[in-house]
């Protein structure tokens, strides 16, 4: 087979997946991450004491590949399974998080049911929690491969080079290229600015829907005092908050203990612009309302605000492609608000490129 080149932007689990399938079929691939680390969402941020995954907290698998994708992770020692003990507040109509009562609506976002704050302890979930290990950002290791990545490249244009080849254009003045096809992993609204300029058939990209999220990290010097390690919609204002920790005992003697907290997606719109620092002191109030704790002294605190993290209105198909097939948009908000959505969605792209370029 002739020297196929691929550039894959994004190098989160859907890029990262569709340049993993395409490179062991033997074509050069080529990642470019506008960030210094890989795994997208699925973040964790080093401390001297410690990580915080303040991305995805976990996965879940219903797809027969994805759960093998995640067994096989396990088995080397890349993910974990997770059962924390959880604190659930009363949700009206399902939410983000699969839970027994929502497992099979696990995308939908809903509000908390302010007229009464129940808790139940105990992870009741149907479906089996993952988390990379030891944080988050390992569940992609599988994935990565001798093809070359080249991290901290923002591509913001691509340019066809010929009826059939692409130079890929960076924020810094740097051209890549050529290459014969191009996947795009990037969230909706940085895909369709790349896109939405080659072809009219990328548009619907710009029906889909991304919430944001503000996240909060916090390091108590001595252990939150509760009966549990996790907390879901807890109140309006916070979706998750969990204790970001390999440990499985909830009152474990390390400190100091790290949290990250989760606002809801209407609250983080309601204040997407606004400074860090009252942003933290407004979730940490709410936390401690919803915890009904007096919070510990502080070690550390900091905000991280992801402004494309979930996805509210997904695309409906896996893929969408355009110039002749040689250009694809992929990711999670094709199909819906879960890890899993991405990597079919990576795994689809990839293989409606080998249609394209191998038949």
């Amino acid at each position: 087979m002739p020297q196929i080149n691929i550039a894959v932007i994004g190098a989160g689990m859907a890029g990262l997946k569709a340049a993993s399938t395409l490179y062991n079929i033997g074509m050069n691939v080529t990642v470019f991450e506008k960030s210094r680390g890989l795994g997208g969402r699925l973040a964790s941020r080093r401390t001297d004491f410690g990580h915080f995954n303040h991305g995805a907290q976990y996965v879940t698998a219903r797809n027969p590949g994805f759960d093998a994708f995640l067994r096989q992770a396990t088995d080397h020692k890349s993910a974990r399974n997770w059962r924390p003990n959880l604190h659930r507040g009363d949700i009206e109509s399902g939410s983000i998080y699969p839970t027994k009562e929502t497992s099979q609506n696990p995308d939908t976002i809903s509000q908390l049911d302010q007229t009464a704050q129940t808790s139940t302890v105990g992870n009741l979930a149907v479906d089996c929690w993952f988390q990379g290990a030891p944080q988050m950002n390992k569940l992609i290791h599988p994935l990565v491969d001798e093809f070359g990545i080249k991290k901290q490249h923002r591509i913001i244009a691509i340019e066809p080079s010929g009826p059939r080849q692409f130079i890929l254009h960076d924020d810094l003045d740097g051209a890549f290229g050529p290459f014969d096809g191009v996947i795009v992993s990037a969230p909706a609204p940085q895909t369709a600015d790349i896109l939405r300029p080659l072809s009219p058939r990328f548009d619907p990209i710009g029906d889909v829907v991304m919430a944001p999220c503000w996240a909060v990290m916090v390091a108590f010097e001595k252990p939150l005092p509760t009966a549990f390690d996790a907390m879901l919609y807890p109140s309006p204002e916070i979706s998750w908050a969990a204790r970001s920790t390999q440990n499985e005992g909830v009152f474990h003697t390390r400190t100091p203990d790290p949290w990250v907290l989760h606002a809801t997606p209407q609250w983080s719109r309601d204040h997407l612009e606004e400074d860090k620092d009252r942003v933290i002191e407004k979730l940490l109030s709410a936390l401690r309302a919803a915890s009904g704790v007096k919070l510990p002294e502080l070690h550390s605190i900091a905000a991280h605000r992801w402004r494309y993290a979930r996805t509210e209105v997904p695309l409906g198909k896996s893929y969408l492609n355009g110039m002749n097939g040689r250009v694809i948009a992929a990711g999670d908000w094709c199909l819906g608000a879960r890890v899993e959505a991405a990597w079919r969605s990576g795994q689809t792209a990839a293989h409606a490129m080998m249609e394209t370029l191998i038949g």
